[in-house]
């Protein structure tokens, strides 16, 4: 795994209710296996449907929830090299999320330009960059001397470029892509949209 993530501290995040975890034998029917497997069954997928960033599974096995590479090329979808299927995980608020269930990529089912874009090197980037994002927004605190909303601004920016930076050191991939939607909710929460 990229970071180190524990179930603890995603819980204490996310709330332990919005943590979910796949049992064994549906995790291995989705063809996970490995460092995956793994996280999907010991540690889990973080959820916040306030900031319509879920990222959820069914508790029992769903043919659904894989993507093939041949129907979605038929429709006109791009995938990349040696991805042959992928398996739904969740949403951010405009595009699906999946996974590789081979190599662990996380991957932006992106429909503006109707491709998979790479946006996490595995699951603990994942669930770095949501616990980071919504901790964020829990702790964020005025401080009493930013009555002008330009100091504000630029703590903000300072704060959300440092957070950045400490994901992009380990993962690239989370804010790579202009399409990627980490990019608009960074971008939104270093301009106080969300706190």
């Amino acid at each position: 795994m990229l970071f180190s993530v524990d179930l603890k501290s995603l819980e204490r995040t996310v709330g332990e209710e919005n943590v979910h975890r796949l049992q064994p034998q549906v995790a291995e029917a989705y063809g996970f296996n490995g460092e995956a497997l793994r996280f999907l069954t010991e540690i889990g997928l973080p959820d916040d449907e306030e900031f319509e960033i879920t990222f959820r599974m069914p508790v029992t096995f769903d043919a659904a929830f894989i993507w093939d590479r041949a129907s979605r090329e038929a429709r006109g979808w791009h995938f990349p090299a040696g991805v042959e299927s992928v398996v739904k995980i969740g949403a951010f608020p405009i595009n699906a999320v999946v996974i590789d269930p081979n190599t662990g990529v996380v991957y932006q089912f992106t429909d503006a330009i109707k491709e998979l874009i790479p946006v996490h090197g595995d699951l603990s980037s994942l669930a770095r960059t949501v616990s980071s994002f919504l901790e964020y927004i829990g702790t964020y605190s005025r401080h009493e001397d930013e009555d002008d909303e330009d100091v504000e601004y630029v703590r903000r920016k300072r704060e959300v470029d440092d957070m950045m930076s400490g994901i992009r050191l380990v993962d690239s991939l989370p804010f790579a892509n202009e399409y990627s939607e980490w990019v608009e909710l960074f971008d939104n929460l270093e301009g106080g949209i969300y706190t």
